[in-house]
C-alpha cells in the first residue's frame, strides 16, 4: 500500500479572506459612526463656549452702556470691541447667533435654539 503525501497548504483560502474582510469592514463601519458622533457633539460644545463668550461681551458692553436691554448684534459688539470677530454656528452649519438681554439676564439661540444660559 502506498500512501499518499498531504501536502499542507501555505496561504489562507479564499473564505477565510472574505470573513476577515467583511469582519474588518463591520468595525470601521462602526468607528465612522462613533466618529461622526463625537464630531457632532464637538461641533455642538463649541457653539456653547461661543455663546458663552457673547452674552459676556453683550453683558460687558451693557455695563458700559454700548448696548440697551434688547436685541444685540454681535457685529456690535465686534465695531465696540469687545469681541474679535463675528463667530457663525459650528453646528447649525453658520446660521448666526441671536443675542438677546433683557434686564440682567442675557440669552443666546441659534434659530430659536437656547445656547446660553445652557439647559442641563
Amino acid at each position: 500500500m502506498h500512501f499518499k503525501k498531504i501536502k499542507k497548504r501555505e496561504g489562507f483560502t479564499l473564505i477565510e479572506m472574505v470573513i476577515v474582510i467583511t469582519i474588518i469592514g463591520i468595525l470601521s463601519s462602526i468607528a465612522v459612526t462613533k466618529y461622526s458622533q463625537i464630531q457632532a457633539n464637538a461641533k455642538k460644545n463649541a457653539d456653547y463656549a461661543t455663546a458663552a463668550n457673547l452674552a459676556t461681551a453683550a453683558m460687558i458692553s451693557i455695563s458700559d452702556g454700548k448696548s440697551s436691554n434688547t436685541e444685540i448684534q454681535p457685529t456690535s459688539l465686534k465695531n465696540n470691541g469687545y469681541i474679535q470677530f463675528v463667530p457663525k454656528s459650528k453646528s447649525a452649519k453658520g446660521k448666526p447667533f441671536v443675542v438677546s438681554a433683557d434686564g440682567d439676564s442675557v440669552t443666546v439661540t441659534i434659530d430659536d435654539v437656547p445656547f446660553y444660559p445652557k439647559s442641563e
